[in-house]
């Protein structure tokens, strides 16, 4: 069985962690034609954190966290018990961080293979699931986030937000390579995905404004930058950022905008539509969260609704798309 077919891999801070599950329900508050927000309130918490769709089953877990337990430095498989919404999530496997990694942060599946960023070490960490003992931990620079993978080459990518820099990590050599960002372009690497024809990632900005630009790797490591023109959307501070499902036909690309570097920066939803090539921005619609100093952290795409985190507020935003 592959690590995530039917469980949920998380990492260590779930270890103490609540996973909220809610019922979603629709409201009558209507924002713009044919298009609703709800905001579920969930148990108070420091953080609101992740949000993920369980595989094979309609069910959505949100990680909430009351404290940090990052220094519990393990990956978990957690089987989230999806037959009934009362039964307790339980931990089937532990990996321990290998030394000298500390701090993981983000974790996917690639095949037998784990990678994960290691904040506090300032390192990006693969291990198989199958042998731990086989693993490659890669040295960066403050302080790694998210990891993915280039579609074609398989090589990775992470966005180290404190540097402003970007490692591409080629698993093959052992190599890395690291890519600054253009401080006239913006600073803080975030959110980074795969997606259509590469990999892209958000530029979320500095603690007292944010640039409103999207980032795209192409294959041959070109780096092209997407400036959002709207008035709400040009100076958005974004996080967070996801696919729409049916992205082969429609091209939309949905961002989440935050106040967690700046407080006073606009939490939406932003959803962005390119021209067939991927090379320019044709349409952006921005949709203001209902709750502002929210912080709004991640952003979840499934069918028929949008799902938002919001880390400061212990909420949950729903979305209904038309």
């Amino acid at each position: 069985m592959l690590f995530n077919k039917r469980l949920l891999t998380l990492v260590s801070l779930l270890s103490q962690t609540i996973l909220a599950i809610t019922p979603i329900t629709r409201a009558p508050a209507k924002h713009g034609l044919n298009h609703y927000f709800v905001e579920n309130q969930l148990p108070l918490a420091n953080q609101t954190h992740e949000v993920v769709k369980v595989p094979n089953s309609s069910i959505v877990l949100v990680s909430q966290m009351s404290d940090s337990v990052l220094n519990d430095n393990k990956l978990l498989l957690i089987d989230p018990k999806v037959h009934s919404l009362q039964a307790a999530p339980i931990v089937l496997k532990e990996i321990s961080v290998p030394a000298p990694g500390l701090g993981p942060h983000y974790v996917g599946e690639y095949g037998i293979d784990l990678w994960a960023s290691l904040q506090d070490s300032y390192a990006v960490l693969r291990i198989s699931h199958v042998n731990p003992c086989d693993y490659n931990i890669y040295q960066g620079v403050p302080r790694p986030v998210f990891v993915a993978q280039y579609p074609i080459s398989k090589v990775f990518y992470t966005g180290q937000d404190d540097s402003s820099a970007i490692m591409r990590i080629d698993p093959k050599t052992g190599s890395t390579t690291q890519y600054m960002v253009p401080p006239e372009i913006g600073q803080t690497p975030v959110g980074m995905i795969s997606g259509p024809n590469g990999v892209w990632f958000t530029l979320l900005g500095n603690v007292t404004s944010g640039t409103g630009t999207v980032g795209f790797i192409d294959a041959h490591n070109n780096i092209i930058y997407h400036k959002l023109q709207s008035v709400l959307g040009q100076d958005a501070v974004l996080l967070h950022l996801a696919f729409d499902l049916n992205v082969a036909k429609n091209h939309v690309l949905w961002l989440l905008s935050s106040s967690i570097n700046d407080s006073n920066a606009l939490n939406s939803i932003i959803k962005i539509t390119f021209d067939a090539k991927w090379q320019s921005i044709l349409k952006e619609e921005v949709k203001a969260l209902p709750t502002q100093y929210s912080e709004a952290h991640r952003i979840l795409i499934t069918p028929h609704n949008i799902f938002a985190t919001e880390l400061a507020s212990s909420k949950l935003l729903t979305y209904f798309k038309k």
